[in-house]
């Protein structure tokens, strides 16, 4: 799991999507984020839509603190895309990230940083629910 960060920004995977993003015009990537193949979320499907979800976020003007420059410049671009329909979608892909069918809260698990990034992520969840 390349990460350097408990943050939703702070690891391969979500750097790798931020360059689909870059590439993409319309919702379609953001939607993909939240489509996993199996009941159990991959780390790197996981790390995606926790990137997407924060997308989600700074598109209704509730950016979180931790947005690389790349999604500020692609929100500042396509800030008339409607997402509010994609919120609920979001709520149920993180909510599941921190669930035991997640590979990435089982890695964080083994990790020293677990609490923090659980809480982060938690976090996550409750701002889009107040979106």
């Amino acid at each position: 799991m390349g990460a350097w960060g408990i943050k939703t920004f702070e690891n391969d995977d979500a750097s790798d999507w931020v360059c689909e993003l870059e590439d993409a015009s319309g919702t379609s990537v953001i939607e993909n984020a939240f489509e996993f193949e199996d009941d159990y979320i991959e780390s790197p499907e996981g790390s995606e839509a926790l990137a997407a979800a924060e997308v989600l976020l700074a598109l209704k003007g509730k950016a979180r603190d931790n947005l690389p420059e790349e999604v500020t410049n692609w929100v500042k671009s396509n800030k008339e895309l409607d997402v509010t329909k994609l919120i609920p979608k979001a709520i149920d892909s993180v909510k599941k990230i921190l669930s035991e069918d997640s590979e990435l809260n089982e890695l964080w698990e083994e990790s020293d940083d677990f609490d923090s990034w659980f809480k982060d992520v938690a976090e996550l969840v409750m701002a889009l629910e107040n979106s």
